[in-house]
């Protein structure tokens, strides 16, 4: 399987799990000041954003590259792959 998020998908993403922690998390108001400044930085279109939206397509495909556990035919037999 492959998923690809688009950068203003990951700009969106990006701002409603900050949102969520501004508003949610017990974080002081410095730390929540530092949270909104780097969502500033990440604003749409800019390179930071569209380095944070590589970022979390790599790490997305990673993730999914570790959970994938197919069959391989093997001599006689069928394996999962994790048994490699």
């Amino acid at each position: 399987m492959q998923v690809i998020i688009e950068q203003g998908e990951a700009w969106s993403l990006m701002m409603l799990i900050t949102s969520y922690a501004v508003d949610n998390s017990g974080f002081s108001q410095d730390g929540k000041q530092k949270l909104r400044r780097w969502r500033s930085d990440r604003a749409e279109g800019t390179v930071e954003m569209a380095d944070l939206a590589v970022a979390m397509n790599e790490t997305l495909g990673t993730y999914i590259d570790e959970q994938t556990n197919r069959q391989i035919r093997g001599r006689a037999r069928f394996r999962r792959k994790r048994e490699d």
